[in-house]
């Protein structure tokens, strides 16, 4: 008998000082399996074969138990060898490996060894209904919704009723007018156009006039002055607030009889100069007696860092003195000043635009104080590089002295 004891590992868990006969015991009532790892003069091997070498070289082992086999469905299956046989070569690839110790092995009664059931015929057919189906479902599904959402009319839609387009425009006037009131000015609804801009934004965007008398060559008084344009800043104290170009309201010294007025809310107001701009800023602001319940809410306005070139806009002013006008554009550029920067656009300016507003058109918001038009250099004529002065030094005291 062989007295040799060895050592065995399965899935890093060890059993030692086992003799050939207690591996074959092993076997024979389950405790052992054929993948053992066996270590044999320092060498580990598999111990399927270690035993297959050891096996004609010993007495046979003994009787293996009789244990009940189980009920193969499929006729042509054989059953599997006795728990103390080795499996044969030719079914080692179709013997899957044993679970770790301890864990029970699933089995199912109605299956044989590497077989399935069969589906039923009706499985297969059932499946397909059933997709065919669910997708007929969907396809109605997202049918419905779209057609439901190209019916619903949008705001500002022109083809929702071809028939009365000037109740069309005018309803949509009225529900933007509602919504610039209702909500902050900072976060509209929708992206704005030109013409939501100019309906919007004209209202706070005043002619000024400016005159004086003076002598001409023959010795006669004249009335002599020029025009811009304002826009609303603020309501305070009974009082509305605008600002303009330092030059709209400039005049001659010695200069007496000097007639200020603005037209705002369909009627015109005296008003009067408070503060000018520091820096040679070319900003002027005015002050009227205004007290109306209904007075316009503030402008919402960006800084000069949060524009982007390429960015539509929109000039409101009072163009050749002539009433206020509407004219279109980009934020081109931004230029350097001692002070700071100016905002180039390409929207057309004219004489009287001065102390006007520039808009960005995709949120109506207030850009700057238009300052200054396209100049012309000896030899060569400059267009559409006109200029406005950001709302930065507009809104900040800093920028601004008492008159």
């Amino acid at each position: 008998m062989n007295e040799t004891t060895y050592c065995l590992e399965w899935r890093g868990a060890r059993k030692s000082g086992l003799s050939y006969d207690d591996i074959e015991a092993g076997l024979v009532g389950g405790d052992l399996h054929t993948l053992y790892k066996i270590q044999v003069n320092g060498r580990w091997l598999v111990l399927r074969d270690f035993v297959e070498q050891q096996r004609p070289l010993l007495a046979p082992p003994p009787p293996a138990r009789n244990l009940p086999s189980p009920n193969f469905a499929h006729p042509s299956a054989e059953p599997p060898p006795s728990a103390g046989s080795l499996p044969r070569p030719e079914l080692q690839s179709a013997v899957p490996p044993p679970p770790p110790m301890g864990k029970a092995v699933p089995s199912s009664p109605s299956l044989s060894a590497g077989h399935k059931a069969a589906k039923p015929v009706w499985f297969w057919p059932t499946i397909i209904l059933s997709s065919t189906v669910c997708i007929l479902i969907g396809v109605v599904l997202v049918y419905m919704s779209v057609t439901s959402r190209s019916a619903t009319p949008r705001v500002g839609d022109s083809t929702t009723d071809n028939s009365s387009p000037t109740t069309s425009v005018k309803t949509s006037s009225n529900s933007d007018a509602a919504r610039d009131k209702s909500i902050p000015p900072s976060a509209p609804q929708h992206a704005l156009n030109n013409e939501e801009i100019a309906n919007l934004k004209s209202p706070y965007v005043v002619k000024i006039s400016t005159r004086w008398l003076d002598v001409d060559k023959e010795g006669k008084q004249i009335v002599v002055g020029g025009n811009g344009s304002g826009v609303l800043i603020k309501h305070e104290n009974g009082h509305a607030y605008f600002v303009t170009n330092r030059h709209v309201v400039a005049v001659p010294d010695n200069i007496e009889e000097v007639k200020y007025s603005l037209n705002f809310m369909g009627a015109d107001h005296p008003f009067e100069v408070v503060k000018i701009g520091r820096y040679d800023l070319d900003l002027a602001m005015l002050r009227i007696e205004y007290s109306d319940a209904k007075a316009q809410p503030p402008l919402n306005s960006v800084k000069v860092d949060d524009l982007k070139t390429g960015q539509e806009c929109v000039a409101i002013g009072n163009a050749l003195g002539q009433g206020i006008s509407v004219t279109t554009g980009v934020i081109s550029a931004f230029d350097e000043w001692e002070a700071g920067k100016y905002v180039r656009t390409s929207a057309p300016i004219s004489s009287g635009n001065s102390g006007g507003g520039l808009f960005r058109t995709k949120d109506g918001a207030l850009i700057g104080i238009i300052t200054l038009g396209s100049g012309s250099a000896p030899g060569k004529v400059i267009q559409n590089v006109n200029r406005a002065i950001p709302m930065d030094y507009v809104l900040s005291d800093l920028f601004w002295e008492n008159f």
